[in-house]
């Protein structure tokens, strides 16, 4: 999980991946990003500060992140992967216009089961909760 003054190398290093400047850069452009971005937001600000990085570079390294824990995803069904810097739980409020993504925590929801006649046949593995709604930007409100 990206705490609010973390450093990328000591997140890295900490879950046993090699530092290098791209993993580095590819790891704060998910930490700094104001929503949680995709595969294509990731590489546009990395590619800034390394021109020759591939695309496909930043997806593999992505990948490897999701799969130490290092940071999360979220996979809506008809949209690209979205990379999410924190790994505990928590659950996403959806804007259906702009397809911004908005943390948000609540224990209620926390421990939500579904029924049993429906997964019969399916291991869950995590349970979040997505509320679609419409962002104060898209309201064109101002948060006070």
């Amino acid at each position: 999980m990206l705490r609010k003054h973390w450093r990328a190398e000591n997140i890295l290093r900490d879950h046993g991946t090699k530092v290098t400047p791209q993993r580095v850069a590819i790891l704060r452009a998910v930490g700094s990003a104001r929503s949680h971005p995709d595969v294509d937001a990731v590489y546009r600000v990395v590619s800034r500060g390394y021109p020759n990085i591939s695309r496909d570079t930043v997806y593999r390294t992505l990948a490897m992140m999701e799969e130490k824990k290092i940071i999360g995803s979220i996979l809506f069904v008809g949209n690209a992967k979205r990379y999410d810097p924190v790994t505990a739980q928590h659950h996403h409020l959806v804007c259906t216009r702009c397809r911004s993504i908005f943390d948000f925590e609540e224990k209620k929801f926390d421990h939500l089961a579904p029924p049993s006649s429906s997964v019969e046949r399916f291991k869950v593995v995590r349970t979040t909760v997505h509320v679609e709604g419409i962002c104060y930007a898209c309201q064109g409100l101002s948060r006070v």
